[in-house]
């Protein structure tokens, strides 16, 4: 059965100060639909200093934790081979994961202004998170972020044609940005669905690499074609789970639960289409 789970992304992030400590108040507010509420934790560069706390607080949570989104200037450490800054960091990232009861990472592998312009480096990176991760019993994906010289699914089946094994998250509104939604169900490329282990669903509005429209938008807010996404899913057969990925932080910091309850229960409804 396929899960639903809300990012934290969503409700915590630099306009409330990236508090974690309001989600005591925001899950009993949140939707779960009969179920215990569940979340992809996102991971930021302050949380470092105190990843101990941040531990003993989500474990006090009414609240499941099965992803947690890697911090996202570890593919920048990478692409700058600052290889030791990223794996410390990293295995930090993996401890959180593990004790919060989380069995999925999602990584950026590149990221940033650095972003894929020395990608050889972030691949070879790879195969060393991927091995930390396992050490911890996580299951590490890498997900098609925008990039600079390329385009997202492109280099990943790269990184398939060096490591066939690696898995994927799928994000619906970067996969857009490079038109990619549009192909990746196509002959070419359906080969990828083997490997995606997990799915981000949000929208965009704007043209193609309109770096101007990168705002993370809720489903039907933007130009996601999601009817011919989910007829795609079902045709390969998609057995993994999905994040809400959708902002809904105000410019003052508070939380439109209203408008996450909305995108869940329309997420929801679609994965029970899957079957």
């Amino acid at each position: 059965m396929h899960k639903v789970l809300a990012s934290t992304g969503a409700l915590i992030g630099r306009a409330n100060g990236r508090d974690y400590r309001i989600l005591r108040d925001i899950i009993p507010r949140i939707d779960a639909d009969g179920f215990e509420m569940m979340f992809e934790l996102m991971f930021y560069e302050d949380w470092y200093r105190c990843s101990s706390e941040l531990i003993g607080f989500l474990r006090s949570l009414p609240a499941e934790f099965p992803v947690l989104h890697v911090d996202k200037k570890i593919g920048e450490h990478l692409s700058s081979e600052d290889f030791d800054t990223a794996y410390s960091r990293f295995e930090i990232n993996c401890r959180v994961a593990r004790e919060i009861g989380a069995k999925l990472l999602v990584l950026h592998l590149w990221n940033g202004i650095i972003s894929d312009s020395n990608l050889n480096a972030n691949f070879s990176g790879y195969a060393r998170l991927r091995d930390i991760a396992e050490n911890y019993g996580l299951l590490l994906t890498v997900e098609n972020v925008l990039c600079h010289n390329g385009t997202p699914v492109a280099h990943l089946l790269e990184l398939l044609d060096i490591y066939p094994d690696a898995a994927i998250t799928y994000d619906t509104k970067m996969a857009d940005f490079d038109n990619e939604n549009a192909t990746i169900f196509s002959p070419e490329r359906i080969g990828i669905w083997k490997n995606v282990r997990h799915v981000h669903l949000n929208d965009r509005a704007g043209g193609y690499r309109d770096w101007n429209c990168i705002k993370t938008l809720h489903p039907g807010e933007g130009q996601v074609d999601f009817e011919a996404f989910f007829e795609g899913l079902r045709r390969v057969g998609y057995a993994g789970d999905f994040t809400l990925e959708a902002t809904c932080l105000k410019p003052d910091g508070s939380v439109d639960v209203e408008k996450m309850n909305v995108s869940l229960g329309w997420l929801r409804k679609r994965v029970e289409g899957l079957g």
